[in-house]
């Protein structure tokens, strides 16, 4: 009896951190890193792909905690993006980065860098399958949501668009040729500009265009998975009750039989996704930030260990 209580408790604790990353409980920690400046700057092309430029300055605030900073993602807004290039000199590769159905560009740098330390990081990137088609408006829209960041702070964004024939704007500001949006963002936080163009100006292809929902999971179709995990867990946790309450009742008889319950469990590092016409970047430390701290398993700092829950197993 006193082994199927332990089995017990020791499943319903494995299914408490299968819960965590939906309520997103986990231990408040100082961010590891901070973003001083964060600037995309965009073309359209003939054919409506965009030529998009990156400027971000980071500051390392802490190197101890999950380690030095090595590499980062930075989120693209689809996969069909090309033409990759670094340009400043702390880059010492970059590419593309699949994980799941989001897509990212993986920035490694040239050493690891400790708290305290700044870099500016520069890259180009041509995107595709961005605008939208309203035939019957005879427009082109783009509608484009900038990489956010879940567990750092940008002190200031900044996108520019070039507004040559640009009849649309979400913003009125301009400064030498390009519309500008500026702000600054908090952990999460999320930016989107929009514009519309005559449709005549590009010489586009319907087939290249960005269909709503055709990339990711949308976020109602994560709660209905979510949903469904739960689920699954509230009755493997009430089976395994009803086994042991059997078992105190003197349900089983017989020779000696044992009951033995697997389970494995797959949880992300994370939680953001990313939309067609969307961008998302993952810099936090066991969430897509690539220190070497990341390869620990218990990114929840539970300090739980295999073999103390093997011993729990053994009693």
């Amino acid at each position: 009896m006193k082994k199927r209580v332990s089995l017990l408790v020791s499943i319903m604790f494995l299914a408490l951190l299968l819960l965590m990353p939906i309520s997103a409980i986990a231990i408040t920690s100082s961010p590891l890193d901070e973003i001083e400046y964060y600037e995309i700057q965009i073309d359209p092309r003939t054919d409506g792909t965009l030529d998009m430029k990156y400027v971000i300055d980071w500051t390392v605030l802490d190197s101890t905690s999950e380690g030095k900073l090595e590499w980062i993602k930075v989120g693209c807004p689809n996969s069909h993006v090309d033409e990759i290039v670094g340009l400043t000199d702390n880059i010492d590769e970059i590419r593309e980065y699949e994980e799941g159905s989001n897509t990212y560009i993986r920035i490694d740098f040239d050493r690891q860098y400790e708290a305290g330390e700044k870099l500016h990081i520069e890259y180009t990137i041509h995107q595709a399958y961005m605008y939208i088609v309203e035939e019957e408006n005879h427009l082109v829209r783009y509608s484009f949501t900038a990489g956010w960041f879940p567990d750092m702070n940008v002190k200031k964004m900044k996108v520019l668009w070039n507004a040559n024939n640009v009849i649309e704007a979400t913003t009125e500001k301009q400064e030498n040729g390009y519309y500008v949006w500026e702000d600054s963002l908090a952990m999460d936080q999320r930016f989107n500009v929009s514009v519309k163009y005559n449709s005549e100006v590009f010489d586009y292809d319907l087939e290249g265009q960005y269909v709503e929902g055709s990339e990711g999971m949308s976020e109602g179709g994560k709660i209905l998975l979510w949903a469904v995990i739960i689920i699954v867990i509230v009755l493997v946790v009430v089976f395994i009750v009803g086994l042991i309450s059997d078992d105190y009742d003197g349900g089983y008889s017989g020779g000696g039989g044992s009951s033995t319950v697997f389970i494995h469990s797959h949880s992300s590092s994370c939680a953001s996704s990313c939309a067609c016409v969307s961008s998302c970047a993952c810099a936090c430390a066991c969430a897509g930030g690539g220190r070497a701290g990341c390869t620990k398993k218990d990114f929840y700092q539970t300090n739980l260990k295999v073999e103390d829950l093997n011993e729990v197993l053994k009693e």
